[in-house]
């Protein structure tokens, strides 16, 4: 009996009670493990999908706006909105048919059948159910891209009109209640009037159901003239919005100068007051001009936007009058004094088409780049 109790013999005792422990634990481990996945199943609507490293993955091109990656195991909507693209969908089953949509190319499966693009489809394709079989182009009416805002043509209230100088009034717009209608401060919107659509930049930035825009309406505008009568003996007005390209929506990463003529002062207003609301805490130069101080108005403003941003300060400047108060010229040459570091800088400039060329040749040629210069002039009216 001696070699049962020598070393060798303990030794191998101890390996089999180990064994023996380790087969128990893993017993043990499926037991609690089991439970836990049924009570995650019971609480999930569909099962857990844990994407394997060789799922494949596909490119969706959706509308002209963009693209964005889906792998194959993904719905389209579901790969789309983690992308930031916004789909119209109400469900996830397919029963709404709001993501419902044309394949341009390429082929999905949607729940058990293969589509292809150039099918006889005319009911079209359910992306919220269509799993990608390869790259595709595809278009759903209403998708947004990233960072885009859905365009809506409703009716406003006219809720008030007020003057704000001697030929600019402050024409307050409500928008209906039950439907979220958002824009980004520095876009516009468009007055369906007569036939006719005219654009007036929004004068605040997206707090609520409130639109405020300012129209100038001296005796060399016709056409603000019968805007205004028109909107002071009626009670609503069809409008389409957001429009424009260029805005501030979060926090720019670099100093923000604003040079502005006339009414050109009310996306540039919308613009600031997103700033504050964002804590914006980088410097912030405001160039306002006019011909008179006549023309200026809303002057108790930038003082109290010194108050509520960390760096901010402004110039006003006037180009047919000397005023003690105001700097004497054209408004880009007094932004042009104060440019210190000219790659610095994003400028944004509002005004008339002519001003905004005028004032773009003049920052570039003191060595700012042309990308940090934003006017929606460059959009609606570019040069040839």
């Amino acid at each position: 009996r001696a070699p049962w109790f020598g070393p060798s013999a303990w030794v191998v005792s101890l390996r089999c009670l180990l064994v023996l422990a380790a087969k128990r634990k893993a017993i043990d481990n499926e037991r609690c493990l089991q439970p836990a996945l049924g009570v995650a199943s019971r609480l999930s609507n569909s099962p857990i999908s844990i994407p394997s490293p060789m799922t494949q993955t596909f490119t969706i091109t959706v509308n002209g706006k963009g693209a964005f990656p889906c792998r194959a195991d993904q719905t389209i909507v579901e790969a789309g909105q983690q992308a930031g693209f916004g789909f119209p969908v109400a469900c996830r089953n397919g029963v709404c048919e709001r993501c419902m949509g044309q394949l341009r190319h390429g082929q999905v499966q949607q729940k058990n059948r293969t589509i292809h693009a150039g099918e006889d489809n005319p009911s079209g394709v359910l992306y919220c159910v269509a799993l990608p079989l390869s790259d595709c182009e595809i278009d759903v009416p209403e998708v947004t891209a990233p960072g885009e805002l859905p365009v809506h043509q409703i009716h406003c209230q006219i809720q008030q009109i007020d003057a704000l100088n001697h030929d600019v009034s402050r024409v307050w717009l409500r928008l209906p209640a039950g439907k979220k209608i958002q824009w980004h401060a520095g876009q516009y919107l468009m007055l369906n009037l007569h036939g006719e659509s005219y654009p007036f930049s929004i004068a605040n930035h997206c707090h609520g159901r409130n639109i405020e825009l300012h129209i100038r309406h001296g005796d060399d505008n016709s056409a603000t003239q019968d805007i205004m009568a028109r909107l002071q003996s009626e009670h609503t007005v069809s409008t389409t919005l957001p429009a424009g390209l260029r805005f501030i929506d979060s926090a720019p990463e670099h100093p923000v100068w604003f040079i502005c003529g006339s009414t050109g002062f009310a996306p540039v207003k919308a613009m600031i007051e997103r700033l504050i609301a964002l804590n914006f805490s980088l410097p912030v130069r405001l160039f306002w001009g006019a011909r008179t101080d006549a023309d200026l108005y809303l002057p108790h403003l930038p003082a109290q936007w010194q108050e509520a941003l960390a760096d901010f300060d402004f110039v006003t400047s006037l180009s047919d009058i000397r005023h003690p108060d105001h700097a004497e010229g054209l408004v880009h040459e007094a932004a042009l004094e104060a440019l210190g570091e000219p790659d610095l800088p994003l400028f944004f400039l509002g005004g008339s088409p002519p001003m905004g060329w005028a004032v773009f040749d003049a920052l570039v040629a003191e060595g700012v780049p042309a990308g940090n210069i934003h006017c929606d002039v460059f959009d609606y009216a570019p040069r040839d």
